[in-house]
């Protein structure tokens, strides 16, 4: 299974940006800056989970979510 992940232009906010997440050629989900954080949006969504342990990624320890999609 590939995946590959694209920032692009956002088609409904002018002047933002949002990343495509595309699977074996196909689009899958989005991700783009919303009011209160970020905003991920898929048909493909099953589950999500807040991981136990944080993430170390640029010198800091941070939560992190697991999304989970389907085919």
């Amino acid at each position: 299974m590939s995946c590959e992940f694209r920032v692009v232009p956002h088609s409904r906010i002018p002047g933002s940006q949002m990343v495509e997440c595309w699977r074996d050629g196909k689009f899958v989900a989005a991700i783009y800056h919303h009011r209160d954080g970020i905003r991920i949006v898929s048909k493909y969504m099953t589950d999500v989970s807040k991981e136990e342990e944080p993430a170390h990624i640029a010198g800091q320890w941070l939560a992190a979510a697991i999304i989970k999609l389907g085919k």
